[in-house]
């Protein structure tokens, strides 16, 4: 882990949370190793921590953040979630146009035919317009077994599903790898696009849901944190 990753680490006391680290070692603490899905150990440490968020948000609910800096107390936010049976998530929110996962390029990225990729481009558009209605993938609070955690827990296995071939034979070699970027000298045939197993699914989901979403969790800090 980094320096910064580490100061990142130290500074989620200021959640006024219980922290927990999820490691390799701590894992099967809490998902046994025969409910993974079989392509996990193909996808790299990104998407591996894209599946793992979607798990934890469903089977056990709490807050979840990547290591990035965090400077203020998450308790307001786990209020309002016993306080309010149909609130189901509360998140900061995403940050603008540019913050909405790019479902267009991921559709290229995959070769989808055409008509897939207008239908992509079109609801990509839908979004960025409506990205107020949106909560940031870096840090939320969720209750568990949500309808919108098990929407999005069923959409990711189905992709796996579908990319486990293609991951078996073109397995990630390092831990950010992405489509076509040089790995080792040449470009890499790692089949799964950058947003395609996060927020492919879950910006859609939750502006379909959004009035079951909260948008008043502090933001995390986008700098300093690699």
């Amino acid at each position: 882990m980094s320096p910064a990753r580490q100061r990142s680490l130290a500074a989620m006391t200021a959640t006024d949370c219980p922290v927990v680290l999820v490691t390799a070692e701590n894992l099967h603490d809490y998902i046994a190793a025969d409910e993974i899905h079989p392509a996990y150990p193909y996808l790299n440490l990104a998407h591996r921590a894209d599946y793992l968020r979607c798990h934890f948000m469903l089977r056990h609910g709490g807050g979840y953040a990547d290591l990035k800096p965090v400077g203020a107390s998450w308790r307001a936010a786990f209020d309002r979630l016993e306080g309010d049976a149909e609130l189901w998530a509360v998140g900061y929110p995403e940050i603008g146009p540019r913050g909405v996962a790019n479902l267009y390029q991921s559709s290229r990225v995959l070769g989808t035919g055409a008509l897939a990729q207008a239908r992509a481009w079109l609801e990509w558009k839908q979004l960025r317009r409506n990205h107020r209605r949106l909560i940031g993938l870096c840090a939320f609070v969720f209750r568990p077994d949500t309808p919108l955690a098990r929407s999005w827990w069923a959409e990711l296995n189905h992709r796996l599903d579908r990319l486990l071939p293609a991951l078996q034979a073109n397995p990630a070699r390092s831990p950010r790898e992405r489509p076509g970027e040089l790995v080792d000298g040449s470009p890499s045939r790692y089949p799964v696009p950058w947003t395609h197993l996060l927020g492919d699914i879950f910006h859609p989901l939750v502006a379909r849901h959004h009035r079951h979403v909260d948008r008043s969790l502090p933001a995390p800090g986008f700098t300093d944190y690699l």
